[in-house]
């Protein structure tokens, strides 16, 4: 890989996940009505100073009369409670986070917090400890949280972000997982944050079968340019680790192609070189014209090998095209489908991709082909073309992996079409 998020990225993201510039909980959010017993009579009247001020959102001055309350030597453990909350708004109000913590840990240790609200202020309690990096206590704090099933999204990135300043990538993934198993439960979409971070644990980790899920996770939920590249990046690597045939390493240009992960000039030269072995000049043309578009042919070597590519793609498809309506008549009479496969496979390069579905599913109907798996990748995309992502995702899932890579990408595709 070329690129990834980095550490300062997932930090802004998290930033603007949780709302956390200003005045990031709001009085609202924690503020309950006091429950009986009523406060005694000693702390009555700094704690209705405590309440007025906070109705005028004098913070200082709430601070200031807090202390006036903790310093009465008879207050009851329901006077502390209520200071709590009061100190606690403030605290936040200030964005004096870590000294927001013992006031909302103070309400949660009472007893005199209301059922319905305990949730709320130990998510609060998570976000405090984040805040203010105290990342070993915002796991500990999050994990309460998420053992109640009552933590959201932004509870199982801050956890997971605390686990990962702590290099403990194998807990991140483990965090991850679990929201990822609880937002399928609720058929709930997952956030952004906690994919990439989850992508960054897997590659510290450096293993690359957790990379890979990591990313196909990102490309499924979020389907970007510079996540579908990264990916595209490390299968084409893995490719050029191995052996791998001719035919798999088009059709991997090619689902480069489709997500916009061409970049280098020597992809384009090397797709249109195999695009024109495989029979297909039509689709030679079209990524020499791509790679002249996006200027990335660059050297003077890259160039020259461009506009000779491209003076015998286009020879060749001019040929081609001439000749499609007399192989289309052979195709048909014949008893094998793979005639048809290609046919369709030419109409194809050639943007016809209604009559490409017509003639690879009359090929794969006939059978006795050379590569079906293939055969069902571009029927796949010609459905794709057409805008039948349903009928194109079931295409992809067709294969039958006889190439394990070929099955592979022909998954990826599958990616591509939900997406």
């Amino acid at each position: 890989m070329k690129t990834h998020p980095s550490k300062t990225i997932i930090a802004l993201a998290a930033t603007a996940a949780l709302g956390l510039s200003g005045a990031v909980l709001p009085v609202s959010a924690f503020a309950a009505a006091p429950p009986p017993p009523s406060v005694s009579k000693a702390a009555s009247k700094p704690l209705q100073a405590m309440q007025a001020a906070s109705q005028a959102k004098n913070w200082a001055e709430v601070i200031a009369k807090g202390k006036d309350v903790d310093a009465l030597p008879n207050k009851t453990p329901y006077d502390i409670y209520v200071m709590h909350q009061f100190l606690g708004i403030a605290y936040v109000q200030t964005q004096r986070y870590e000294e927001a913590i013992p006031s909302f840990q103070g309400q949660l240790d009472s007893g005199f917090l209301p059922p319905e609200d305990v949730s709320r202020v130990q998510r609060a309690l998570v976000s405090l400890n984040y805040q203010s990096k105290k990342w070993p206590a915002t796991v500990t704090a999050g994990r309460v949280v998420m053992a109640s099933g009552k933590a959201n999204a932004e509870t199982y990135f801050m956890v997971a972000h605390s686990q990962y300043f702590q290099d403990l990538h194998k807990d991140v993934v483990g965090t991850v997982k679990q929201y990822l198993d609880e937002a399928a439960s609720r058929n709930e979409k997952p956030e952004e944050n906690c994919l990439i971070i989850n992508s960054q644990s897997q590659i510290q980790l450096g293993e690359s079968k957790g990379i890979v899920a990591a990313y196909e996770l990102l490309v499924q939920y979020y389907p970007k340019p510079g996540y579908w590249r990264d990916l595209m990046i490390m299968e084409r690597d893995a490719l050029s680790r191995g052996t791998s045939s001719d035919v798999v390493t088009l059709n991997l240009y090619r689902l480069m192609r489709e997500v916009d992960a061409l970049k280098d000039g020597n992809d384009y030269l090397e797709m249109a070189q195999l695009a024109v072995q495989q029979g297909s000049p039509g689709e030679a043309v079209d990524a020499i014209n791509r790679g002249s578009a996006a200027n990335a042919f660059v050297s003077e070597n890259e160039k020259s090998a461009a506009k000779t590519q491209l003076q015998t793609a286009q020879k060749l498809a001019d040929t081609d095209r001439a000749g499609l309506a007399k192989f289309e008549t052979e195709a048909k009479a014949a008893k094998v489908g793979e005639a048809d496969v290609r046919l369709g496979q030419a109409y194809l390069s050639y943007d016809d991709a209604e009559q490409a579905v017509t003639a690879i599913q009359r090929g794969i109907a006939k059978g006795s082909l050379r590569n079906a798996d293939e055969a069902q990748i571009l029927l796949g995309i010609s459905l794709l073309r057409l805008g039948r992502k349903d009928d194109a995702a079931t295409a992809f899932k067709a294969t039958k992996g006889i190439d394990a890579r070929l099955g592979e990408l022909a998954r990826l595709w599958a990616l591509r079409a939900r997406a």
